[in-house]
């Protein structure tokens, strides 16, 4: 059963959470424990099932995408790109900029949140066992929300008590103090909470220990820290043993609706849940929009191509994002599933008004249900070339990029097609019911190999080797093995993007391990040119810089104005 944030609005009402101008000049929300609501198990609930909604404000969602997936090797702008100082550091990149401005704000009132929950806790009117589950679950949400926010803005304001009164001051603190606190609440949260996997969206021991695992890691790469490294290893191999997840022998079957809950999908340690009723699938700010609407942004403009009309099964197609060639090379589909699992390369006509035989411009054979357009990473050959005519469209690797690698389109290209819901009412709807994967057990095989990289290679090659047999096609086993001479951190970086393209990570991943500047340059020609060694940081909201009084004190990240 999904977790329903039924008191959700009611909590967010009573913290004050207004809109961001008001950020610094909240109600005191000390004030809540005296609250006789706050003096109830349901209060108690309440405020916990509270803390869980910041993750709906971030995952699932378009400007933590653009965030955590553009202005990197994998994905360029779009056409209908709403943040090109993200995509392409421009240099109107600064505190404004809508995105970031929105989600300082956001990650704070989710901070906040977890906060409240904590000072109401432990209570007496819970039970050991609620209150140690209560207590362990806030305890992570507030290890993720301070996760993102140092990650993305570096040493700021570290709050772990509730916001009392109005606040014009800020201070900064460290990155090693935000990580403090970070690894402290994760390992409350391990203490806490029970060995299982999560099956409603509620926290537990297991989710716990594979985000450790990923900041062991994230902090081991920053510090090169070798006791992080061995404790992202041993987290991380803990979790893939206890035996209750598995990979997908079926790499395609992983993103298909019908196993979009988190919760019976072998693969799936975390997930942001997310329902069919969209009553249900509330979160802090109603700009933010509902549901999981990561569906939307992949889509290229198909609708106007040849025998084509919106469906709902090809989806709405927003045109945000778009594949790097690249990102596209990184595959070799001959032999590795996930390419033909991670992209939509063939489109069938579906407009009978456009297909009927010569009906269709250029295409006279062309009727519904045969293949309308192709589309290759690589050179058409003459042979597909005439094989298409007068029969369909092709999109070939010239016809999409030049030489470099810029685009020579941003409406049409090949789509990620992970995160597509042909499950939805109308071919407009914009929220989708799919969970939002945030932790799946590849990603453990990843972080095991590593950690492992530079103290155990033949272990580290094990991992490696494990998962991308899993990935193989059929009869191609074999060859997908790699040897211990071609295991190094790019190649882990390279399969990482292979294996969790999309999936809102992979910024924090080329940050964290020195990478971001070196691989933009490479491989964006959106971004190569603007790109500079201050981007490894975001600007902090203008907003709040301009709400404080010691400005001379609490000042914008180096590099923005």
């Amino acid at each position: 059963m999904k977790i329903k944030y039924i008191t959700t609005v009611l909590l967010a009402a009573a913290l004050g959470f207004s809109s961001c101008k008001d950020f610094l000049e909240e109600t005191n929300k000390s004030g809540l424990t005296e609250d006789p609501f706050y003096k109830t198990e349901l209060g108690i609930t309440s405020a916990v099932n509270a803390s869980y909604s910041g993750t709906r404000l971030w995952y699932g969602k378009e400007a933590p995408f653009g965030i955590t997936e553009t202005g990197t090797d994998l994905f360029l702008r779009g056409g209908d790109n709403k943040a090109n100082q993200l995509s392409d550091y421009t240099i109107d990149l600064n505190g404004a900029q809508t995105n970031l401005k929105d989600y300082w704000a956001h990650l704070y009132r989710a901070l906040n949140a977890t906060n409240t929950a904590i000072a109401l806790l432990p209570s007496p009117l819970l039970t050991d066992a609620l209150n140690k589950q209560y207590m362990g679950e806030v305890k992570f949400l507030r290890a993720l929300y301070l996760s993102l926010i140092v990650e993305t803005w570096g040493g700021v304001v570290l709050n772990t008590e509730p916001t009392a009164g109005a606040v014009t001051t800020a201070k900064r603190s460290s990155e090693e103090e935000f990580y403090k606190v970070i690894f402290s609440d994760l390992d409350a949260a391990i203490e806490n909470l029970a060995a299982k996997k999560s099956t409603d969206g509620r926290i537990t021991q297991d989710v716990a220990k594979a985000f450790k695992a990923r900041m062991a890691l994230t902090r081991a790469s920053q510090t090169d820290n070798a006791g992080l490294y061995a404790e992202a290893a041993t987290l991380a191999k803990d979790v893939i043993s206890n035996g209750r997840y598995t990979l997908f022998s079926d790499y395609g079957s992983l993103w298909d609706m019908k196993n979009s809950e988190g919760g019976t999908n072998s693969e799936v340690v975390y997930f942001v849940n997310y329902t069919g009723d969209d009553t249900m699938n509330g979160d802090y700010d109603a700009s933010a929009g509902k549901g999981n609407s990561g569906h939307l942004y992949f889509i290229m403009v198909y609708d106007k191509q040849p025998g084509m009309i919106r469906s709902i099964d090809y989806g709405r197609p927003y045109q945000r994002y778009l594949p790097s060639r690249h990102l596209l090379n990184l595959f070799d589909e001959t032999k590795d599933q996930r390419y033909h699992g991670s992209f939509q390369t063939v489109w069938k006509a579906n407009d009978p008004s456009k297909s009927a035989p010569g009906g269709v411009s250029g295409y006279p054979q062309m009727v519904v249900g045969d293949t309308s357009m192709l589309f290759l990473k690589t050179p058409a050959t003459a042979a597909q070339t005439a094989r298409a005519k007068d029969r369909y469209k092709i999109f070939d690797v010239n016809t999409m990029y030049r030489p470099d690698g810029s685009p020579l389109l941003r409406s049409q290209f090949i789509q990620l097609k992970k995160f597509m819901d042909p499950t939805r009412l109308t071919a407009n709807q914009e929220w989708s019911s799919r969970d939002a994967f945030v932790i799946r057990i590849a990603e453990l095989y990843l972080i095991a190999a590593e950690a492992m990289l530079k103290t155990n290679p033949g272990e580290a090659l094990q991992y490696i080797n494990t998962l991308r047999t899993k990935r193989a096609l059929p009869g191609k086993e074999v060859e997908m093995q790699v040897t211990q001479e071609q295991l190094n951190i790019d190649f882990i970086l390279e399969e990482r993007a292979r294996e969790l393209a999309g999936e809102q990570i992979r910024w924090f991943d080329l940050k964290r391990t020195g990478k971001l500047v070196e691989y933009v340059q490479k491989y964006n020609p959106d971004a190569k040119d603007n790109i500079k060694a201050h981007h490894r940081l975001r600007p902090i909201s203008q907003v709040q810089l301009d709400a404080v009084t010691n400005k001379e004190e609490f000042i914008q990240n180096e590099g923005y104005n």
